[in-house]
């Protein structure tokens, strides 16, 4: 068996010949090797060194290893998140839940049970049921039933009963003589594609004691969902994922915690939003069946776990509850985000809901009413696919602002440091600055030949040079390629589809639309302009759209605290209507109309075809 090891870290594993590199990593417990791709040899970000052969490079996701080898990983330097877990700011305070009459998922609750008399010779039971009240089913295990009678006399009937509820039923886990002071702290966590964010909530006053957010480890094994389904289809790579996983939420949790001077017993309660893909991934369900025809997930809703089903570092008696989902592709995070928006209450208005990220989710309906759908919009917005691209931390271009024909660039710089790359916000507004500059025409093929201004040659294509090298963190020029605007105007292009091809199944235009809701971390830096300007966005009046930023965390928090807000999700989830776009021959005839900057159509975009004309005469 060939020995092989790793440098730096100096790790070293014997493996069967034939063994991949990557995979000989992953039995070293090394983990720094990166496949966007999910081991398909196609993104070229797992490349490594073997010095005895004059360090030459080879994809660790295709190299086999058939001899002892020594390998050089490069180190990874990943900066700061953009994305912030407390996403309260951006969300209505009308729509958190009233912390006067707050429900959580557990609770210490301290009561006075009226002892029992010759007149009223109720047992102990009923009347500790009494005083908890409510319409929930109310249950315990054999243990308290035998505590109960000494703890009911022993102050006169002043106890803290511990309550925790699961779905329509709740359950009295421990009963204490007296008013006992009792800490009790619940987690609300988004599990995104690329982040996971969290939030340390005091179930006694809806109070966030801390925040984190991190990115998903998995994305070490694959950009998006269908990279690591793909990637998940052995039993050892799915244990794999979902290690990576809870390792991002434990870390997190460990943070938080330190952070609030908590013990891991004291968190009593977890909700959990996530996509269907990640939340199978968390289970360690496999995920296949979500992407073959009837496309159907392990299941949905998920039964409520205990902490210590769920993997988490948390009481191993917690309840977790998962958001659930409507469809493999429509999951517990958009049911989540609705939370945070008008559609589950308005029944007189019509709504939109963008979730643009890794995945686009759409939704269009109020609270008679709804309608959901997904696209890929794929890895761009993350950086994948793009020469310069990278995540949205330190050194990423965000916001870019071009002179008349591309002579000058001025950009704003996450961290305000040299730039090293362009993030997704970044590039939606660069292409929309080439647009209005007449640097590029509508199909987004450069207007100049190289040597003119800022065009270059890059390979066999053309390139605009955003910086210059000596002004770059890397000494090299920052360019976007024709080759990346194509990828941008794709991901685009998907997203629009599916909001056209929404409406025109309801049969309804963009006229009907009251408000827009873009929700993500990442929709929150999205320039509305810019968006509409290459045409991902519809062309409404901008007093229409609104932020929500992490709408999936909110959603996880509402519900984490209040049951009036977690029957809504149910309800919300089990009555939307799931549109399948892959089986809708439409949907290609939309996106291929949306193929151009902003569409096919321009009578769509007036305002774009307004700007266009002005920047002519100019």
């Amino acid at each position: 068996m060939p020995d092989v090891r790793f440098l730096p870290s100096g790790a070293s594993v014997r493996v069967d010949p034939g063994t991949r590199i990557h995979e000989a990593a992953i039995q070293a417990a090394l983990r720094d090797l990166e496949l966007p791709c999910g081991g398909d040899g196609t993104c070229g970000q797992c490349l490594v060194e073997l010095p005895e052969e004059g360090n030459r490079s080879v994809l660790a996701c295709q190299t086999p290893v058939l001899r002892d080898l020594i390998v050089r990983v490069p180190e990874t330097h990943d900066s700061a998140l953009r994305v912030v877990g407390d996403s309260h700011f951006l969300v209505n305070e009308e729509l958190l839940p009233d912390r006067g009459s707050l429900s959580p998922i557990f609770r210490a609750v301290r009561l006075k049970v009226p002892p029992a008399s010759i007149e009223e010779h109720y047992s102990d039971w009923a009347r500790l049921m009494r005083e908890l009240g409510g319409d929930l089913a109310v249950s315990a295990p054999l243990a308290v039933l035998r505590d109960l009678a000494a703890a009911l006399r022993e102050q006169d009937g002043k106890i803290t009963a511990l309550v925790e509820e699961r779905g329509a039923s709740r359950r009295v886990v421990q009963v204490r003589a007296g008013y006992v002071s009792s800490r009790a702290l619940g987690l609300a966590i988004d599990i995104g594609t690329t982040t996971v964010a969290a939030q340390l909530v005091d179930l006694d006053n809806g109070r966030v004691l801390a925040s984190r957010a991190s990115y998903n480890l998995q994305i070490r094994r694959g950009a998006d969902i269908i990279t690591r389904i793909d990637y998940a289809r052995t039993k050892d790579r799915l244990a794999e994922l979902r290690q990576m996983v809870l390792e991002t939420i434990n870390g997190l949790i460990a943070e938080m915690a330190g952070e609030a001077a908590a013990g891991a017993t004291d968190i009593r309660a977890a909700y959990i939003a996530g996509n269907t893909t990640m939340v199978h991934l968390l289970l360690g369900l496999p995920p296949r069946h979500i992407r073959e025809s009837p496309y159907v997930p392990t299941v949905n809703p998920v039964p409520t776990l205990s902490g210590a089903e769920s993997g988490l570092t948390i009481h191993p008696e917690a309840v977790v509850e998962i958001s659930a989902g409507v469809g493999s592709y429509v999951g517990g995070d958009i049911t989540a985000g609705l939370l945070c928006t008008a559609i589950s209450s308005n029944r007189e208005d019509l709504f939109l809901f963008l979730d643009i990220g890794t995945n686009g989710e759409i939704v269009v309906g109020n609270a008679e009413w709804t309608v959901g759908c997904a696209c890929s919009a794929g890895p761009a917005f993350e950086g994948s696919g793009i020469r310069c691209g990278m995540r949205a931390s330190d050194g990423a271009i965000e916001q870019v602002d071009i002179g008349p024909g591309g002579a000058t660039v001025r950009y704003k710089v996450i961290g305000d440091t040299k730039p090293a790359g362009i993030c997704g916000s970044g590039l939606i507004c660069l292409a929309g600055e080439l647009l209005r500059r007449g640097v590029v025409d509508r199909s987004g093929r450069f207007l100049g030949e190289p040597g003119q201004g800022r065009i270059v040659q890059c390979d066999t294509r053309r390139a605009f040079v955003v910086e210059y090298g000596d002004r770059a963190a890397s000494g090299e020029d920052l360019v976007i390629t024709e080759a990346d605007l194509e990828n941008l105007i794709r991901t685009k292009a998907a997203i629009y589809a599916a909001c056209s091809l929404i409406l025109q199944n309801v049969g309804l235009d963009w006229s009907a639309i009251s408000r827009v809701y873009i929700a993500g971390g990442f929709g929150r830096f999205i320039r509305i302009t810019d968006a509409v300007l290459i045409g991902m966005l519809p062309d409404l009046p901008r007093q229409l759209f609104s932020y929500l930023g992490n709408s999936a965390l909110t959603g996880a928090y509402i519900a984490l605290l209040s049951r009036d807000h977690r029957r809504t999700l149910a309800d919300v989830a089990s009555r939307m209507t799931y549109l399948d776009l892959s089986s809708d021959p439409r949907y290609m005839d939309n996106y291929v109309k949306a193929l151009f900057l902003p569409h096919t159509d321009l009578g769509l975009f007036p305002s774009v075809e307004t700007m266009l004309k002005n920047e002519r005469r100019v």
